[in-house]
């Protein structure tokens, strides 16, 4: 009878007992005159070779390959390499022939099968007394479950942000304007420069003289700020200190010769901040500074007695936005 085994090296084992029950009869070791064993081996270069069989015949009878009396043994074993490893073996036991066909993941494994079916064919009870027990399976540690490591916030975050500013004593009326800004945020500082456009762009100062003259101003700035967190875990505060420069731009009404129309604005100035947390990555942050100008220009109508406009000592402003943190 033919057949084809395709089986993973531990049931490789197996197979070649059951295979001794069709190759043929295998009996114990009986006294007398020792049978002959004549086997054959072909493999691919690379495969065991004949002498390597030999060897693990003998060790898996324990040293005594001495064939049963009237026993001769013949084997004849092929072994071919396609997609898998394969082994065609024809044997002879007391002129009973068999043959059989196996399939394996290597020709070790193949080789390993044909030195069992010989040795069991010789003398199964010497296999099973020697025997090799199969090595422990080490045990896998257990995992001790506990809580999972929270996840360790970065040392410095990039923002972008936009907000609403109110200012006062840089024009003059209140000023309201829109802007955005970046910057930088370690675990105890933060760093950014925000830039505000105001709105109210037609604010009037009246001039002493002429009567009827009046000057329409307006403010773009940028303001570097420098902070300090006081705060823990998602909140953020602290003192800051800032830089602000900007342009002020003016005209004149009710006279011929009009305001200067652009001038550089500087100023110095220290305030606090708020931060509260939305998530991961947003919060909304608050502004509170107060501004010296280094330069207070005057607004005079050339020829004319008396200021139209000249911004105080000191001025406030007040932000309120909304950040991303990535």
């Amino acid at each position: 009878m033919d057949c084809v085994n395709r089986l993973p090296a531990n049931l490789l084992r197996l197979s070649a007992v059951l295979s001794v029950a069709v190759l043929g009869n295998a009996r114990p070791v009986c006294a007398g005159e020792a049978g002959a064993l004549t086997f054959s081996w072909q493999a691919p270069a690379g495969c065991p070779s004949r002498d390597d069989l030999r060897a693990e015949i003998a060790r898996l009878l324990g040293g005594d390959t001495r064939v049963p009396q009237n026993g001769d043994i013949k084997a004849r074993a092929v072994v071919a390499h396609g997609q898998t490893w394969s082994l065609a073996i024809e044997t002879e036991l007391a002129g009973r022939p068999g043959q059989r066909s196996i399939e394996a993941a290597s020709c070790q494994d193949l080789a390993d099968a044909t030195a069992l079916i010989i040795a069991l064919m010789i003398d199964p009870d010497a296999v099973a007394a020697h025997a090799t027990p199969p090595k422990p399976i080490p045990a896998t540690p257990s995992v001790q479950a506990g809580p999972v490591p929270a996840k360790q916030p970065r040392s410095v975050e990039y923002l972008v942000g936009i907000h609403a500013a109110g200012s006062y004593g840089t024009l003059p009326s209140v000023d309201v304007g829109l802007g955005g800004g970046v910057g930088l945020a370690g675990r105890r500082w933060r760093a950014e420069l925000r830039g505000t456009y105001g709105l109210r762009r037609e604010q009037k100062a009246m001039a002493a003289a002429p009567a009827g003259a009046y000057g329409l101003f307006g403010f773009t700035s940028a303001t570097l700020a420098a902070c300090f967190n006081l705060g823990r875990e998602g909140s953020a505060f602290g003192p800051c200190a800032d830089y602000e420069l900007g342009v002020i731009s003016a005209r004149g009404f009710g006279v011929s010769e009009s305001l200067p129309a652009q001038t550089l604005w500087s100023a110095l100035g220290a305030g606090a901040y708020a931060a509260i947390r939305l998530g991961s990555h947003f919060s909304l942050p608050l502004h509170v500074d107060v501004l010296a100008p280094l330069r207070r220009t005057e607004f005079v109508f050339k020829n004319e007695p008396g200021r139209v406009f000249q911004a105080p000592a000191v001025g406030v402003r007040i932000g309120l936005g909304v950040e991303l943190h990535f």
